[in-house]
């Protein structure tokens, strides 16, 4: 009877501890730069992000991290390293240059990544992105990524927001009061907003940071680009039973 007690005990144990792996997945800070000029204008790129230790799941976040950093620069082409979807990136700009040797302005891309939450079972990352390769202005984005610490998978939204309906509903009442829409309009009369037919709808950028959940319309995705970012939060403690934790 005893014998059969320890091992029960052994077994809630195992099963209510995060693995001696999660509890040591260490980041180091990562950077990754290159420039090619022609005459005084030049392409850059400048990426920084933090790598997580070469552990089982450490190497499965790394995977989707440099994945999702590699897609910003063409989605059409799968990079085999960011060297050369850098490379790509300044030799297109060289050869725009030759073909339009008179057109003004440097391109560049700019990526940071920053570890914003970190719990038992959740890791958060943010990607912040800065663009410009000519035209009216430069563009800009924000997302998350969110992983499963036990096992180093990606989750998708739905894994981690609990009760869609409830978090749609804030997330509207906060968006109609950071834009000052007036009590009794509709937000699809309002015409400084872009909604599809099915009405008001969650960004794709949300994520955790700190002690709050994090979402933020980016320019185009729900108002035209001098509307800028929405930014929105939550504390975690307002979602509560809403979004895991």
């Amino acid at each position: 009877m005893r014998i059969a007690s320890v091992l029960f005990l052994f077994f809630l144990l195992s099963c209510s501890s995060p693995s001696k792996e999660v509890q040591n997945l260490q980041f180091s800070d990562q950077e990754f730069s290159a420039e090619s000029c022609v005459g005084e204008e030049c392409a850059s790129v400048k990426i920084t992000w933090p790598k997580a230790s070469e552990t089982e799941i450490g190497t499965k976040i790394n995977a989707v991290v440099l994945g999702r950093l590699m897609a910003y620069f063409r989605q059409d082409t799968v990079f085999g390293d960011m060297e050369s979807a850098a490379n790509d990136f300044v030799k297109s700009f060289e050869e725009f240059k030759k073909d339009f040797p008179e057109a003004p302005g440097a391109w560049t891309i700019e990526i940071e990544v920053e570890k914003t939450y970190e719990s038992d079972s959740l890791l958060s990352l943010k990607f912040s992105e800065f663009e410009f390769t000519g035209g009216a202005h430069p563009n800009s984005s924000v997302n998350y990524i969110t992983f499963d610490k036990s096992n180093g998978n990606q989750i998708s939204e739905d894994q981690f927001v609990l009760n869609q309906a409830k978090l749609l509903s804030m997330t509207e009442e906060a968006f109609r009061q950071y834009h000052e829409v007036e009590e009794g309009v509709l937000l699809k009369d309002d015409n400084r907003f872009f909604l599809p037919e099915e009405g008001f709808f969650l960004p794709n950028a949300i994520g955790y940071e700190g002690d709050s959940l994090k979402l933020t319309y980016i320019p185009y995705e729900i108002g035209p680009y001098v509307m800028g970012y929405t930014e929105l939060g939550f504390s975690l403690k307002e979602l509560e039973g809403i979004v895991k934790k």
